[in-house]
């Protein structure tokens, strides 16, 4: 059963899912540059540095200690994507 309150949840959950698309696909485009540099340059595409930094500076970020595990989680799999586009 729907509700007026549950609807104008469901509408704000639908605005950040358009704007989180948004972004991953400006995240990729700027992949797949990564990639072209990377390769010109003769550079691996694992940078397990770079990733572990990221996650780390990503957790660092988190206010809800409960959602890390999560965040994590689909952090790395949003890098797992882009290592495919590079």
């Amino acid at each position: 059963m729907e509700t007026p309150q549950l609807n104008a949840l469901r509408d704000q959950i639908n605005d950040i899912d358009e704007k989180m698309l948004q972004l991953l696909e400006q995240r990729f485009a700027i992949v797949k540059e990564v990639g072209m540099v990377k390769q010109a340059a003769n550079l691996p595409v694992k940078d397990e540095a770079r990733e572990q930094a990221v996650l780390n500076r990503l957790r660092g970020q988190v206010t809800d200690p409960s959602l890390k595990p999560a965040i994590q989680a689909i952090f790395q799999t949003i890098m797992d994507e882009a290592k495919k586009l590079e």
